[in-house]
């Protein structure tokens, strides 16, 4: 049964003092992180002790192997980059301006040395407790011979900064830095050689820069850095050759960066990355394998400690272990650090704050205690907005939308159309309400978030925050100074004069008449006239002023950078600071009948309460439910038309269908436009509709058996149980993709879907559960895939080679389900499909119509000549089905249909007549043309 929900009004009094809520009030700190810090570099003398460095000076420490961690004191909040130790005294870090400290008794003490240089230090490495080198942004060599007492500088090395020191024993070692720098030394450092990744095939592919290296012995050696790269040499750097990462690409062309790596052998390496990223390898590179990871924030080092166990740090407060050799990982650092940008009570104990790196934390108990959500999201989330205790929006960078149904436990995407961060949203109801964003960007919705229309200003200024008091007025607010108004749901916009250039974050009006907004440098503005004059209030501070409430023309509060928290109780006349309990950027606040909750910079959440009475204050309505009736199937007559062996049927209703599935040659089902499907028990002479529940586009339907099928449509997918009868939207981690693009199911429980950029999602459930599945090849998507049971599979995707000249394509193998994708080959001309007989026996289509073997697994490929008489190939190939590992039909672009039952070897020509309902191109597929029966009538088949 299809649930909506209804929109319930409380209408309650909101007259509330904020002076008995910030004087006589509980004020406690209900969320904390444990390390309010970015953690850049690790270091382990033996699997029991250990030193973590980060941002602001920060050491910690752990002697009972990483089951407790604790602050060392420095004296200095440089952020420090780099920490080693040559055993359990002695150890060193270093840091920006200059910083190096040093210790020699494991850290309870730290030293400041005169490093003689002021610039930032990015790497240190000692070859005993006397011998060190550190590199740094400089460009040269700073070394000492007496455990740091005196620091030289070593001749200049460099154009350009460099990023790490590694040796392998107290002769031979290597430097990396930016634009793909690397030094080499054989007499302990007194000389340098440059080495290069530059090689006559490399030409054409981007500059990296070198961020780390690691050697294993006096040959094997592996660096990593930018785009994703990962380099070994196994003759000491003479020459260096690229590794597939398999680091993806998330934010644009390039892959995200490696910023660590470990190996524990000359087999077993670690590689962590940017948006929580984490590679792996069991054979010395030769294959990378993207694991799953616990957070989405940068990661900055990795080591193993031993073969079993290995350590990872980033931002954030991040502190992750491995205890099986780095396959699975465990969060140990506690509270993360990420900051939460805004929340809103969703009912008198409920309360859903966001952030940033997808944060999504949900408490309870009225901010007492937090729960983490774990959702796919990892860009920053700037801004929620909840119109009932169910149903909400979220946005952020990379124009994010995310709408949840199910009070935030679970989001689906939506997409706006345009390509900023957004910054702000409002709802006034279920269906109509705003976002705001860079570059001006306003866009609108009348149907809950289906669909988004821009309603962009004239002028492309950075708009942060938007406010609405129903369906036609509205003000947003950004820099420089801009306010915007509309009194007619945003089909127009008036500007309005504030007499400021500061950024304007917040804005509230209490009636059409008088608004707050609150901004950069404690500005506070105030109308009593709708806006046509804003007039200064004074603030007493100058701390950024980050959001504004209140609750009539009087009572109001502000909360802002450094802790700052304001009060009013004369509509600003007089804005009184009040103690907010932390020194903690406050970005956003929300009120219950309990008291108020405000968030923050590291992610903190301070909890106030008051215990005498409660707030009569205004909280989101209460979702109902309510069921509807099922729509009964309709009968819709077929009129049937023969032309030569070629059948074309056209049904009464006007769709584009797009893909059909016969399971025999009775039974069969079609999927169009406008979320149509279709169903026929007598070898489509007569075709039932089928209620999908959706309105959405539909492009392929498959069937394992005559009760299990599954529609994929516009980011969507649908399943049935019952032949049909009825169909389930598959909710969950399918929202979030644009587009399904290919799927295979092998039985009822068990199947994969293309989607984004080289990823697949896998379900033993029958898609109730889904396993993300990342290649980590490229930013395209999975063209086609196809599995011969639960464990070996192909796929095909597209790529740019020649340094994106041209495009090509990749064939992928899988031998356990889909977890770790490896290369097989590469073809010059991008694939269409790829079908298996068996483990051995294989072929793969191209788009220009050549097909290639294989009857080795896909160790080698070979090209089949195909007879071009009959037109083949055509300008474009639409789609190809196969039908057994000789036989399939292909659909070209132009409307032509053609067969071949050899492989490949020969296709043939089949002529199908056009009429006013004429065959589409692509994945649009053929309009009211069933290619199958086609097939059937012309092998002779009945139906």
């Amino acid at each position: 049964m299809k649930q909506i929900f209804q929109r319930i009004y409380q209408v309650v009094t909101i007259n509330f003092a904020f002076a008995m809520l910030l004087i006589g009030c509980t004020q406690e700190t209900t969320r904390k992180a444990d390390w309010e810090t970015h953690f850049t570099d690790i270091y382990f003398v033996n699997p029991t002790y250990g030193w973590i460095v980060g941002e602001k000076g920060f050491i910690v420490h752990t002697n009972n192997g990483g089951k407790t961690w604790n602050r060392q004191e420095v004296a200095t909040e440089e952020d420090l980059k780099a920490v080693y130790f040559t055993n359990l005294k002695y150890g060193w870090v270093v840091g920006d301006n200059g910083v190096v400290a040093s210790t020699d008794d494991g850290g309870r003490h730290w030293y400041l040395q005169d490093s003689n240089t002021s610039g930032m230090l990015r790497d240190v490495f000692f070859d005993d407790s006397h011998e060190g080198w550190v590199v740094g942004e400089d460009n040269y060599i700073i070394t000492t011979k007496n455990g740091g007492k005196t620091w030289e500088r070593q001749s200049y090395l460099s154009d350009f900064p460099l990023n790490e020191i590694w040796f392998v024993d107290d002769q031979r070692g290597w430097i990396v830095g930016e634009y793909e720098r690397i030094l080499h030394t054989n007499d302990g450092g007194n000389t340098w050689q440059e080495q290069t990744t530059r090689h006559q095939f490399a030409r054409t592919r981007l500059v990296n820069d070198n961020r780390r290296v690691i050697f294993v012995n006096e040959n094997e050696g592996w660096l990593a850095g930018t785009d994703g790269s990962i380099f070994y040499t196994q003759n000491g750097g003479a020459k260096w050759d690229m590794q597939d990462s398999r680091i993806p690409n998330i934010n644009g062309h390039v892959k995200e960066t490696v910023n660590g790596i470990h190996f524990a052998d000359n087999k077993r390496g670690l590689a962590v990355a940017d948006i929580g990223f984490i590679t792996f390898t069991e054979d010395g590179g030769d294959n990378w394998r993207l694991l799953d990871s616990v957070t989405e924030n940068n990661l900055m080092a990795v080591q193993f400690t031993s073969q079993t166990e290995a350590w990872a740090v980033g931002w954030h407060g991040t502190i992750m272990q491995s205890t099986d050799g780095g396959n699975t990982w465990t969060m140990r650092s506690g509270t993360t650090a990420n900051d939460l940008e805004n929340i809103q009570f969703t009912s008198e104990n409920r309360a859903i704050a966001v952030g940033q790196r997808g944060a999504i934390v949900v408490s309870e108990d009225g901010g007492e205690t937090w729960e983490e959500v774990d959702t796919d999201i990892w860009d920053n989330i700037r801004n929620v907005f909840f119109i009932s205790d169910k149903e909400g929006w979220l946005i952020g960078e990379r124009n994010m939308i995310a709408h949840t149904t199910d009070g935030g436990r679970t989001w689906d995407r939506q997409y706006a159309g345009a390509e900023h961060m957004l910054n702000g949203v409002y709802f006034v109801t279920s269906k109509k309400g705003w976002a705001v964003g860079e570059l001006g960007t306003v866009v609108h919705t009348a149907d809950g978030g289906e669909s988004w229309v821009p309603q962009t200003p004239t002028e492309f200024n950075s708009l942060k925050g938007a406010f609405f008091l129903n369906e036609k007025e509205g003000w947003v607010v950004g820099w420089p100074g801009v306010v915007y108004h509309t009194a007619n749901g945003g089909l127009s916009w008036t500007s309005q004069t504030t007499g400021t250039f500061n950024e304007l974050y917040g804005v509230h009006f209490t009636d059409s008449n008088h608004g707050w907004i609150v901004g950069q440098f404690g500005e506070i503005l105030h109308t009593k006239d709708g806006g046509q004059t804003w007039r200064f209030q004074p603030s007493g501070v100058q701390e950024n002023l980050n959001k504004v409430y209140l609750a009539d023309t009087s009572y109001g509060i502000i909360v802002g950078d450094k802790g700052v928290m304001l009060t009013t109780t004369n509509g600003g006349a007089k804005w009184e600071k009040q103690e907010s309990g932390t020194e903690n950027d406050l970005l956003g606040f929300s009120f219950s009948p309990e008291g108020m909750v405000a968030v923050g910079r590291g992610g903190i959440a301070m909890r106030y309460s008051i215990d005498t009475e409660q707030l009569p204050v205004t909280l989101p309505a209460v979702a109902e439910i309510i069921e509807t009736p099922e729509i009964p199937e309709e009968e819709v007559t077929v009129e049937e038309v023969t032309y030569h062996w070629d059948i074309i049927r056209r049904a009464t209703w006007q769709t584009d269908f797009s893909d059909t599935y016969f399971l025999d040659e009775h039974t069969g089902w079609t999927v169009g436009g406008g979320g149509v499907i279709a169903h026929t028990t007598d070898g489509g002479k007569t075709w039932l509709p089928q209620h999908s529940s959706v309105e959405a586009d539909l492009y392929q339907v498959m069937f394992v058996d005559k009760l299990h099928g599954w529609v994929t449509g516009n980011r969507m997918l649908l399943r049935t149980e019952d032949s049909g009868k009825t169909w389930q939207v598959v909710k969950g981690v399918l929202q979030n993709f644009r587009r399904i693009n290919t799927m295979q199911f092998i039985n009822p429980k068990e199947g994969w879907l293309g989607v984004g950029a080289a990823e697949m999602l896998h379900t033993i459930d029958g898609g109730l559960t889904w396993n993300r599945q990342r290649t980590g090849m490229n930013e395209n998507p999975i063209v086609d895939l196809h599995f011969i049971n639960s464990l070996k599979g192909w796929a095909v995707l597209r790529e740019r080679l020649d340094g994106g000249a041209r495009e090509g394509g990749v064939i992928l193998h899988t031998t356990d389900g889909g977890d770790y994708w490896k290369v097989l080959d590469n073809t010059n001309q991008p694939a269409t499909a790829i079908h298996f007989a068996d483990s051995k026996s294989g072929w793969v289509v191209l788009t220009n119509g050549v097909s290639i073997v294989t009857h080795d697994g896909g160790v080698t490929w070979k090209r089949v000549l195909s007879d071009s008489d009959s037109g083949w190939p055509p300008r474009r190939i639409g789609r190809i089905t196969f039908q057994d590992h000789q036989t399939a039909w292909a659909l070209g672009g132009d409307g032509r249909l053609f067969i071949t039952r050899n492989g490949g070897q020969t296709w043939k020509g089949a002529n199908v007549p056009q009429h006013e309902s004429s065959v589409n191109s692509g994945i649009a597929a053929e309009e009211d043309i069933d290619w199958l029966a086609l097939w059937l009538e012309e092998e002779g088949e009945s139906g």
